[in-house]
């Protein structure tokens, strides 16, 4: 059955399925991307919020990296 012959819901349904249909290293990837973003962010605005705090900015950001390295880990093994 061609994508024409299907319904706007059961074409969809089939791009949904696809989606989620992804193995556990892309799922590990994403999960671990978005962690590297938010203590990221979190690290460089803690940075910048009083001179007190340069240390527990560095710290997030650092935390951040190793989830990143470890991301990137996966994607060389992937």
């Amino acid at each position: 059955m061609s994508n024409k012959e299907l319904t706007l819901e059961e074409q969809v349904e089939q791009i949904r399925a696809r989606r989620n249909s992804g193995n556990w290293k892309d799922r590990a990837q994403r999960i671990l991307n978005n962690v590297f973003l938010i203590l990221s962010v979190c690290g460089v605005v803690t940075y910048f919020s009083d001179e007190a705090n340069h240390i527990n900015g560095m710290i997030l950001v650092g935390i951040g990296m190793s989830f990143k390295i470890v991301e990137i880990i996966i994607r060389i093994l992937k």
